[in-house]
């Protein structure tokens, strides 16, 4: 995998930008030759139009900017629903899902000869019936000779990061628990998804082996993309991965597809980060990278500022896994390097400050003037740059101390240690106003102690509804334990040192953090962050594997592993928490090793295929034996029913972390917060009444 799944869907995406000519896309931004015609020698862009409906203006969106269409030759982008005038004389790139509405609404644009000619992208394999009533439609108006090109892009997925994919399907979880869900429907999301998984795996141009756990969505899923897989392979007349499949042809580097459904393991849904990232998607909602903040002015109006978080910031690259104080210390040492520069090139062109370059002082020399003209720009954009991170970091700050989420990481980071009377107590403090944030805590607490009696489950609820919270989606989960003998574990991770070390640290964090947001405020402040955070450091997350990433490891070694100690991460509290619906998934000892023993006695149960593999179904327990018997480097691992960024970063740091470096894709149906999990399990709960 030489390409990242992000870059190989940019490459994808500028391609059909350039009407799908071969050799254009994987380049640079940018005009290439296959996008220009030459009239008399002179090369012009050819512009375009481009017209997609709201899913596939998400995909775009999320990987490309309003500058990058530009690039490409993109003068106007619109919503396939919203009235549009005519452009005669330029070409229209439609791209959109394959559905009967959007066939209606491109063929009535056809009629009324909108563009000039149509070159018609779907984000996924249009069916034969819609593509007859396309044909039918354009013939009856005499239009169909301006349709020029029809394209099936295997685009039906979102890249949030160059290791991250999402199928872009909200409430999934829910959907697959509501009783009142038909089998059709349940039938048409179970294709949606495989129909996603598919252009993920055509797009990197490899099949996997799939492993999935039985009895659930995952295992549904693996049968019928089994099935859509052998039948592309086995095809010598449609074989879509045939064309630049090296990975196909290199069998020992064909991945690992690990499917999983997310009932394995709901407390990483909860659990409170202390990353960069995982805060920011916790308080914040990441959506196609990027965020709103509510902020007050110096006047004390409500101002909402919005933020890209773009993966090729280098900052946030470097930065987004990072716990939060290092992430703090990192704005500082940034502030203080431009501080350093800024000045630097305001005394070469003799003024006091950027804003004041236009006047630059004549009598300096001729390179002064041009170096301090040329790093304008570059400085221009650092300071842009400094100044989100530093007004996100500022908005955290007031989040944590409006919410004691540094309280709640230190808990939930010893959350098998904790007694009912801490929990009640933390449910009780005033000083954490938020309910969310004690039903989280209170979940995790019971999931991690699976005898809890009911007198003190009792008390505990009582304390939760006294301090006003949603009492839905605990009910529900309760009512999933009871009604499958669901099983939980969790691994209490060891603390060096004393408890009483660990408390003074969560307790000073704040004192610490005090005075951060004056220090934000500009670059005049010549203190430094390190030294106001200079005690944080012994708060940071206990390296450990969560529960996806022992499964993971356990199927990329080619048999079951029982280490669960090496790896893991700074992806959240790393709780190792798991739930299950199937009596065994998560079960097993609190300790470490029983968690991961766990884990690998659960992967020894899955079932598995392999597209390629002449025996057709589950080759488990067979002596059918895959192509890629043995070790594998490379791992697809995809999550029915919601992902979130703590498992991300916890799969890229084991990734990182092994020798020899493997590599990881991590998926889901959608990218959740803790919040909006909790409000689907809310509404399950109403719905299974």
């Amino acid at each position: 995998m030489d390409q990242s799944l992000r870059q190989r869907q940019i490459g994808a995406l500028v391609r059909m930008l350039h009407l799908n000519e071969d050799g254009a896309g994987f380049g640079a931004f940018g005009n290439d030759k296959a996008a220009v015609d030459s009239e008399n020698g002179v090369s012009t862009p050819i512009w375009k139009v481009l017209v997609f409906d709201s899913f596939c203006r998400d995909v775009v969106s999320t990987v490309l900017r309003v500058n990058d269409l530009r690039e490409n030759g993109v003068t106007v982008h619109m919503l396939l629903s919203s009235p549009r005038s005519p452009i005669p004389d330029v070409p229209a790139i439609y791209f959109m899902q394959p559905n009967a509405e959007n066939i209606q609404l491109i063929s009535k644009d056809i009629s009324q000869d909108l563009y000039e000619l149509y070159y018609v992208n779907f984000s996924s394999q249009l069916p034969r019936t819609l593509l007859e009533e396309f044909a039918v439609q354009t013939t009856a108006s005499g239009t169909s000779h301006q349709v020029a090109q029809v394209y099936d892009q295997y685009l039906n997925f979102l890249c949030p990061e160059e290791n991250m994919f999402s199928l872009h399907m909200p409430d999934t979880f829910e959907t697959i628990h509501n009783p009142s869900v038909s089998d059709t429907a349940m039938g048409a999301l179970i294709d949606r998804i495989v129909n996603g998984l598919f252009s993920v795996l055509l797009t990197m141009k490899t099949v996997p082996v799939i492993s999935a756990p039985r009895g659930n969505a995952a295992e549904m899923i693996a049968v019928r993309l089994d099935a859509k897989l052998r039948e592309h392979v086995m095809s010598s007349r449609n074989n879509l991965f045939s064309e630049g499949a090296e990975d196909v042809v290199a069998q020992s580097k064909r991945p690992v597809l690990v499917l999983l459904d997310r009932e394995m393991d709901l407390g990483s849904m909860l659990t409170h980060s202390w990353t960069y990232q995982g805060l920011i998607h916790d308080l914040y909602d990441i959506q196609l990278n990027q965020i709103s903040i509510s902020q007050k002015d110096d006047s004390g109006r409500t101002l909402k500022k919005s933020y890209d978080l773009n993966v090729g910031d280098s900052f946030w690259a470097n930065n987004a896994p990072l716990p939060f104080p290092e992430v703090a210390i990192g704005i500082d040492d940034a502030s203080n390097a431009f501080k350093r520069e800024a000045d630097e090139i305001t005394r070469m062109g003799g003024v006091s400050s950027l804003d004041e370059v236009s006047n630059l002082d004549m009598g300096a020399s001729t390179k002064q003037l041009q170096r301090a003209i040329t790093s304008l720009p570059e400085l221009t954009a650092r300071k842009a740059n400094i100044d989100m991170h530093m007004n996100i970091a500022t908005a955290l700050l007031d989040m944590i101390k409006d919410r004691q989420l540094d309280v709640l990481f230190q808990m939930e980071e010893q959350i098998g240690r904790q007694s009912k009377a801490s929990i009640i107590e933390a449910i009780n403090d005033p000083e954490k106003a938020n309910p969310q944030d004690k039903m989280r805590l209170y979940v995790l607490y019971m999931l991690a102690n699976e005898n809890l009696k009911q007198a003190d489950r009792d008390e505990c609820e009582a304390a939760l509804q006294a301090a006003g919270c949603d009492m839905a989606s605990l009910e529900y989960i309760n009512k999933l334990r009871r009604l499958n003998k669901m099983s939980s574990s969790i691994a209490s991770p060891s603390v060096t040192g004393s408890s009483g070390a660990a408390s003074t640290a969560s307790g000073d964090l704040l004192g610490k953090f005090s005075s951060i947001s004056n220090r934000l405020a500009g670059f005049t402040d010549s203190s430094s962050l390190g030294s106001i955070l200079s005690g944080v450091r012994n708060l940071l997350p206990t390296r450990k594997q969560l529960p996806i990433t022992r499964i993971v490891e356990s199927a990329m070694s080619g048999r079951p592993s029982v280490a669960g100690s090496s790896g893991g991460g700074n992806g959240g509290s790393g709780l190792g928490i798991g739930i299950g619906l199937r009596t065994g998934i998560g079960g097993g000892s609190a300790a470490a090793g029983g968690v991961g023993a766990s884990s690998a006695k659960m992967f020894e149960d899955f079932v598995h295929f392999d597209p390629k593999h002449a025996r057709r179904g589950n080759l488990a327990g067979s002596n059918a034996t895959s192509d890629t018997a043995g070790p594998s480097q490379d791992a697809i691992v995809f999550v029915v029913g919601g992902g979130n960024y703590i498992e991300y970063q916890n799969l890229m740091e084991f990734a990182q972390r092994a020798t020899p470096r493997k590599h990881i894709l991590y998926g889901s149906t959608d990218i959740v917060n803790a919040d909006a999990f909790l409000k689907q399990l809310a509404r399950l709960n109403q719905s299974s009444k």
